[in-house]
């Protein structure tokens, strides 16, 4: 520079462009000169930097190259800190272009050398990349798998995926297994290793097809996680507006296309997702393990064979939903909890496909949708092959605890053409020829309220304790076992008596123009009926009822019937004879039924009866101890099913027979505990029993109609409770004839039991003595509905004597104006009845 003073670097060797650089100005004795000349060459250098500065600025403000390989050329004297380009390469893809940010490194996604020929800046992409960004070609020719794998790499908060169609091509190494199938691989396209992305992009389709060498076994996902065993290993992962194309029609070897595959996500969502072949339906969509907090919000479905399998989930709600031609739509097909379904139409193309499989689940709330052309709309159960935890359903393990199903609401639901005679509209409990789960009481605290069906399959449960159907409407349904709802229980053998149930509140209930019967309830616990109403059913012909509750005595059951208006037939049926009377050295299981001096009991524990005695008395727990002969546990020892031991001071019944371990025996309160090639269940030591008022019993309410015929079977007139009108008849002599009338019907009914009392003894002689007669007078013809007398059995005072009322007598229906009279008659010099009462008790209907 002129003049005598002089600059100096403090900078030890700058790199133009890149540092920042600091000058120490040293003067002359010419001060003044030095400054004016220092003030121009600083002039001179800052207008030289705003012609570089400009250059830079007009790189940014205009895409100046054409691709990423054109600005990778550009040299300049210093690193702008924007680099835009207009594609991404010479394919010149819509949407390829970017902008790239200095980043301080001498590495990135764009990486340029100064006019030094020594210096590299490094520049990332500004903003969440776009897949076109790193090469996708989105033709569905192009396989842009690895593109949107860089970008999603890149972890810059997700891939945007402009319009097109992305061919997906799973990559050529599997690194884990599908679920708990050791030999089913999967091979995914895109590997999900970063948190807090989302994949965005609504008019992108992403297509999945089937890598090379292809076999039909395997899971080809276009996207999925590691299959992480810890919830929460992966964060915050959401689709957002993308389509998932399963098409492979020219693979015939292979059709596992899916969306994704995601294990061990905590944050999963689905927001305006779509699913849809443009080929024949094939694929699945999203299969969904050991996560929470997943969400699926304006999801549509159209020819995909499954939507969502979901197992070991917490917290799993779905929106605002369209599954179109289907096979299975959602499947909850494991441990979950927390879960909502709301809102939304299930259609499809013929009557098997399934709408929502409900297993294994705690605290669910499902409905507020349409079914149509659609085959089950929801099965409730939970499977004897589900294991406690996903890591051992990965390992295979021998199931511990039965994940029982609770808590579950069906509610708001309409459809029609849903189900058939061999597909149910509605399944809940389980089918025992499937498995045994003694040890384990069936689903419970489940509700179904609001459903109107027409043309559709029949209501199949066949276990369920506090189970609600409320406010339900049947039309044209189509029977599967002679009912448009059928409930039963399994009562088979003891395991079944003990371990399942039915315990069933109906309230609000119309059927009407079912092929066969209305609603049938079999071997209850508990069974409440109000406000059930049928009109045409039977369509088919037949002998088929309108309400049919058998099978009483099995649980010693307790049912009701009240408000309801009943176009067809009614059976009731109930037969205290078949109870057992109680044995010693006997092993019990629970719900057992038994007599014993004259008394009924129920056992509330299991285990073996004593030597001898029985339960006595009237005592709600009675306990019955024979467990001091139950042998120990023996090593190395074939053990039969039902075989009892003590072990470690408690004891174990065995539920699948084989050789016990050489040490140790069974320990512990798991359903399924396992002992070499035994397998064991917690049992009780002693009995202990309930003592029963009544073996069973029914309560029919005043307010019931039926325009049918009410029959009752076995011995059912004995327990079942109605109304009753009592007379007090007075003192009869001993000889003659008397005739006293008691009441006269005013609806149609049935007398079903009827008894006498006295004031004063008349011992029994048998030609000496007088008869009791109740008979029933219509349109001047008498018929009689029960007799008794003194010639065998006296009266003692104050003590009820049954007056033998059988099951269907002639006698007893009743008609409007029917009276009801006492008719007695002497024999012999006869015998005096003093003070003698009579009570007849009935149904109306």
């Amino acid at each position: 520079m002129t003049g005598e003073g002089s600059f100096a670097f403090q900078t030890l060797n700058p790199i133009v462009g890149i540092s920042d650089i600091v000058l120490s100005f040293y003067q002359s004795d010419d001060i003044v000169g030095d400054i004016r000349d220092a003030t121009q060459d600083i002039i001179d250098q800052a207008q030289a930097a705003a012609n570089v500065a400009a250059e830079a600025m007009t790189t940014v403000i205009d895409p100046q190259f054409a691709t990423l390989a054109a600005a990778q050329a550009f040299s300049p004297v210093i690193a702008p800190t924007y680099i835009r380009t207009a594609f991404y390469d010479s394919h010149q893809v819509a949407g390829s272009g970017a902008v790239y940010r200095k980043n301080g490194t001498t590495a990135g996604d764009l990486v340029i050398t100064l006019s030094d020929g020594l210096t590299l800046a490094g520049y990332t992409l500004s903003g969440t990349p776009l897949a076109s960004q790193k090469g996708a070609r989105k033709n569905n020719y192009n396989d842009d798998a690895p593109a949107v794998q860089a970008a999603h790499d890149l972890a810059l908060g997700g891939v945007r995926l402009p319009a097109g169609s992305y061919k997906m091509v799973p990559g050529s190494v599997s690194p884990f297994t599908f679920g708990n199938f050791p030999s089913v691989n999967v091979y995914r396209a895109v590997a999900l290793t970063a948190d807090n992305v989302t994949f965005s992009g609504d008019e992108a389709v992403l297509h999945g097809v089937s890598r090379a060498s292809v076999i039909a076994a395997d899971v080809q996902p276009v996207f999925s996680t590691d299959k992480n065993m810890t919830v929460g290993a992966r964060k915050n992962i959401t689709f957002n507006g993308v389509t998932f194309d399963p098409e492979n029609n020219a693979d015939a070897t292979n059709s596992n296309q899916r969306f994704v595959y995601a294990v061990g996500v905590d944050g999963l969502r689905f927001l305006d997702t779509k699913g849809g072949s443009s080929g024949s339906r094939r694929g699945y969509y999203a299969h969904i393990q050991n996560s929470k907090n997943v969400q699926v919000d304006g999801h549509s479905h159209q020819k995909v064979t499954g939507g969502f399998n979901v197992r070991y989930v917490d917290g799993f709600v779905m929106t605002n939903f369209l599954f179109e031609d289907f096979s299975e739509a959602i499947d909850l097909d494991g441990a979950s909890q927390r879960v909502v379904i709301r809102n939304g139409v299930f259609k499809s193309t013929s009557r098997v496909n399934q709408c929502i499989d409900v297993n294994d689940q705690v605290d669910a709330s499902i409905g507020d949708f349409s079914v149509n052309n659609a085959g089950n709309i929801v099965t409730v159960n939970y499977k004897t092959t589900t294991p406690d935890t996903f890591a051992e359903y990965v390992a295979g393990t021998i199931v511990r605890n039965f994940q029982v199903g609770k808590r579950i609401l069906l509610s708001n639901i309409s459809g029609s053409a849903a189900g058939s005679a061999a597909i149910p509209a509605f399944y809940i409990g389980w089918d025992w020829s499937a498995g045994n789960h003694a040890g384990a009481a069936p689903v419970q605290d489940i509700t179904l309220q609001n459903i109107v069906l027409d043309d559709h399959g029949y209501f199949d449960i066949r276990e369920a304790v506090n189970l609600k159907l409320k406010d339900i409407t049947s039309y044209r349904a189509q029977c599967g076992f002679n009912h448009a709802v059928n409930c039963i229980s399994a009562a088979s053998n003891a395991d079944q008596i003990a371990w399942s149930d039915l315990d069933v509140d109906i309230d609000g209930l119309r059927i009407e123009a079912s092929d066969k019967g209305g609603l049938n309830i079999s071997t209850p616990s508990q069974a409440k009926v109000r406000r059930l109403i049928t009109r045409g059913n039977n369509t088919l012909g037949g002998t088929f009822t309108d309400l049919t509750i058998t099978g009483l005595a099995t649980r010693a059951g307790r049912a009701s019937v009240d408000e309801c208006d009943i176009g067809g037939n009614v059976v009731l049926n109930g037969d205290s004879t078949a109870v057992a009377a109680w044995a010693g050295d006997t092993i019990y299981k629970r719900n057992a039924i038994v007599t014993n001096g004259g008394n009924f009991y129920r056992a509330t524990a299991e285990g073996k009866s004593a030597s001898s005695g029985g339960p006595t008395g009237t005592a709600l727990s009675v306990t019955d101890d024979g467990s001091a002969s139950i042998a120990v546990w023996a090593a190395s020892t074939a053990y039969a099913v039902d075989a009892v031991r003590s072990s470690g001071g408690a004891y174990f019944i065995c539920v699948t027979a084989g050789t016990s371990a050489v040490a140790g025996g069974p320990a512990g309160t798991d359903h399924r505990i396992a002992d070499g090639t035994v397998v064991w269940r917690p049992f009780g030591g002693a009995v202990k029993w309930e003592y029963l008022l009544y073996p069973y019993s029914l309560r029919w309410g005043k307010n019931n109609h039926v325009r049918g015929t009410v029959t009752l079977q076995g011995d059912a007139q004995k327990y079942i409770f109605g109304e009753s009108i009592a007379a007090q008849l007075g003192d009869y002599a001993a000889t003659g004839l008397i005739n006293k009338s008691m009441f006269v019907a005013r609806r149609r009914g049935r007398i079903v039991r009827a008894s006498y009392q006295v004031t004063a003894d008349a011992t029994a002689d048998a030609a000496n003595y007088r008869n009791l007669i109740l008979r029933r007078l219509r349109a001047g013809a008498s018929a009689n509905v029960s007799t008794i007398d003194t010639s065998a059995t006296g009266l003692t005072a104050f003590v009820m004597r049954d007056g033998a009322v059988t099951a269907n007598s002639a006698g007893a229906d009743l008609e409007p104006g029917d009276i009801i009279f006492v008719n007695s008659n002497s024999a012999g010099t006869g015998r005096a009845l003093t003070g003698l009462g009579v009570t007849v008790e009935f149904i109306e209907f």
